[in-house]
């Protein structure tokens, strides 16, 4: 039995009428007639009334037919939905959702898209907001999303990630403060400074951030004069003269107006490495396919 016999049979069904059943299903009258007797015979009883169709074509369900005619529905229906969960399933295959987390610089974002736009460009990227890097990576454990962009270190062992930015932290400044000038500066000289921040709840690395300078000899906690949601943000007030920040090194202060950033370095002289920042694009091990593993590549080569 075959599902053209089925749609050919459902067609008469509900036609009731040859002719019109064979113009609705685009065949010719007697091929029509032709697979309904292979029909009838494969099955072993009449599906519809023998006088009736030689009569004009037109014609009636036997009682087998009417029964028939409730499973044909049925099954043909069911051949329907698995084709479109097939294709539906076939789509996502060219769709991958990347989680990226709330404080994420955004242009690093941006040249994610824009690298897989230029290497794969049969693939629709999704980009998925979350409020933190972890969340990202619990995301990516759930199989909410595909791929995720977070930092290290990856909290779940069925997670794998390859690094694509790693650094640790500069001081961002205006343009007019009394240390701007300094070619590099240490954590002693940042003593009493305000400090704009990333709010705890979305701060990656607050907590290695004030052992830190505590270890420095002081806290910034009761200097911090504003929190805000985004680094751009952060940028802009350092901008305005409010206060001074931290940011990552692979930050690009030269496309934020009225700052400049310095480097830090140990009381001693030697290059700071104080707290290690590394962004990584991660993915569930157990998940990952030949065209997710590609698309790894080309971030990690960022």
């Amino acid at each position: 039995m075959e599902l053209r016999q089925l749609k050919y049979f459902v067609g008469v069904a509900e036609e009731l009428h040859f002719g019109k059943a064979a113009l609705r299903l685009c065949v010719s009258q007697p091929a029509l007639s032709q697979q309904i007797k292979l029909l009838e015979h494969e099955i072993g009883v009449d599906l519809f009334v023998g006088i009736r169709r030689t009569q004009q074509h037109r014609t009636e369900l036997t009682e087998a037919g009417t029964v028939f005619l409730v499973e044909a529905r049925r099954i043909l229906q069911l051949s329907e939905r698995a084709v479109e969960n097939a294709r539906r399933i076939g789509l996502q295959q060219t769709t991958v959702r990347l989680g990226v987390y709330k404080t994420m610089i955004r242009e690093r974002i941006m040249e994610i898209v824009k690298l897989f736009a230029s290497h794969v460009p049969e693939t629709e990227l999704k980009i998925v907001e979350f409020p933190t890097f972890l969340a990202v990576q619990d995301a990516l454990l759930d199989e909410t999303i595909e791929l995720g962009a977070t930092l290290l270190p990856l909290q779940h062992p069925e997670l794998a990630a390859a690094s694509f930015r790693a650094g640790t932290l500069k001081v961002l400044l205006a343009q007019d403060h009394p240390l701007a000038a300094r070619p590099v500066l240490t954590l002693d000289e940042l003593k009493g400074e305000k400090w704009i921040e990333i709010n705890k709840s979305l701060h990656t690395v607050f907590e290695e951030i004030e052992l830190m300078c505590r270890r420095a000899g002081f806290s910034r906690e009761s200097f911090i004069v504003q929190e805000v949601s985004s680094i751009e943000l952060l940028g802009g007030l350092v901008g305005l003269g409010i206060g001074i920040a931290f940011v990552p090194t692979f930050f690009d202060a030269d496309r934020v107006p009225g700052v400049v950033a310095k480097a830090l370095a140990n009381a001693d002289g030697t290059a700071f490495n104080g707290v290690a920042i590394n962004q990584a694009v991660a993915y569930k091990t157990r998940k990952v396919a030949p065209a997710l593993q590609a698309l790894v590549g080309l971030v990690s080569g960022l």
